[in-house]
């Protein structure tokens, strides 16, 4: 991916509406509250605005990433579980967006340290 598509693709994800039970794989929840959302929305757009202001300064992936993983270790954790999975599911997208792999530090934030390694471990055989 270009800059450019990588930045129109932040802008995209910045300008999509979240948490609305909208993807098919969250068709079946009820939304939370909006006073549960709204901080994780929030958390999630001031991470996708500041990582264009990165990418045009050629910033490396780590940096990046550790972007990433700053914004969503400031996030109050969700109580719901599915809250948080779909907190998970929307930091992938941001991920994806900027050509990054977070998948094992969203393991590690969701399940914690010792079942994540157990998680990357046995996806390698």
């Amino acid at each position: 991916m270009t800059n450019n598509e990588i930045l129109d693709a932040l802008k995209t994800f910045r300008d999509t509406p979240k948490f609305r039970c909208t993807e098919p794989q969250f068709r079946i929840l009820s939304p939370s509250p909006a006073s549960v959302t709204q901080p994780l929305e929030k958390a999630l757009n001031d991470c996708a605005s500041e990582l264009p202001s990165n990418i045009k300064r050629g910033a490396p992936p780590e940096l990046l990433k550790s972007c990433i993983a700053a914004s969503l270790k400031s996030v109050q954790k969700p109580f719901d579980t599915e809250d948080r999975e779909y907190l998970a599911y929307y930091y992938n997208q941001l991920g994806q967006c900027v050509n990054i792999e977070v998948g094992s530090m969203i393991n590690r934030w969701l399940y914690g340290f010792l079942l994540s390694t157990l998680l990357r471990l046995f996806n390698r055989a």
